[in-house]
């Protein structure tokens, strides 16, 4: 835990074996993201490439709402025009929501949201950019944003790749809010759980799944499909095979083949927890 800060003041920190929880802790402001929560868990996410025993980041939240989205009060905060020559800190604060989504996004450790609750805007974006999400039956999402006359600009790319466009459509034109029930049916969330409680024991399942298979094959293979819009399909195909055939001969790869014929359970290289 040298790299991660617990001194953070709107975010929680949890490190149990290989899994670190971040808690959003802002309950009386439905865990409304601010800048500094913003920063916070950016932060967190740029230093998790330096703990090797890291491998799985979950994401929850205190109180009665996973997140209300952004924190208007840092909008109004900085609504004067800038002057002449000065950075526009209203441009400032926006983008950097979609910093944040993009580096939790691009992250090769496993992210896992638990939601409950409303998740809006930049909650929601969280939810789409999360390699897993488990949702309770009271849970809800929706872009709002339309409704205070903006764009849902920093989520959209988010939205779009996790549920496409013609229901991304439909919630910037309708604000509607969709359940768990039609988040499960949308493929938004992976597991729909009747509670909290139930989501713990989701997230306890899913945790012991995760703990036999390779850090590094899941690195890589998240790499890949995050490449998947950047690259041509041959492209693509190259690069999937020239990295089978260096792990096969030099990292987990060679452990997985050893452990199958030898019909044991592998140790993973990176794997501390």
């Amino acid at each position: 835990m040298d790299y991660i800060s617990n001194n953070c003041k709107w975010i929680k920190h949890q490190l149990d074996g290989f899994c670190l929880t971040i808690s959003l802790n802002r309950p009386d402001s439905r865990n409304a993201m601010n800048v500094e929560m913003a920063i916070e868990i950016y932060d967190t996410f740029l230093n998790l490439s330096q703990i090797d025993q890291i491998d799985v980041v979950v994401i929850k939240a205190e109180g009665k709402h996973f997140c209300a989205g952004g924190d208007l009060k840092d909008m109004i905060d900085n609504i004067e025009e800038p002057k002449r020559g000065v950075e526009d800190q209203l441009y400032s604060v926006n983008r950097r929501f979609g910093d944040l989504l993009t580096k939790i996004n691009e992250c090769p450790k496993t992210v896992i949201s638990v939601v409950h609750g409303a998740a809006r805007g930049g909650g929601f974006g969280i939810a789409c950019v999360s390699d897993v999400v488990i949702g309770t039956e009271d849970s809800s999402y929706a872009m709002p944003e339309t409704g205070f006359g903006l764009p849902g600009a920093q989520i959209i790319p988010f939205v779009v790749s996790r549920i496409g466009h013609f229901q991304t459509r439909r919630l910037v034109t309708t604000g509607d809010i969709i359940s768990g029930e039609e988040a499960y049916k949308l493929g938004l969330i992976n597991y729909l759980c009747k509670n909290l409680d139930e989501a713990s024991i989701r997230l306890d399942e899913t945790l012991k799944k995760i703990k036999y298979r390779s850090p590094n094959g899941i690195q890589e293979s998240k790499r890949l499909i995050n490449e998947v819009s950047k690259k041509t399909s041959s492209d693509l195909l190259d690069d999937g095979a020239r990295t089978v055939a260096y792990m096969s001969r030099n990292s987990d790869g060679a452990e997985g083949l050893k452990a199958f014929f030898e019909k044991r359970k592998p140790s993973w290289s990176k794997r501390k927890g």
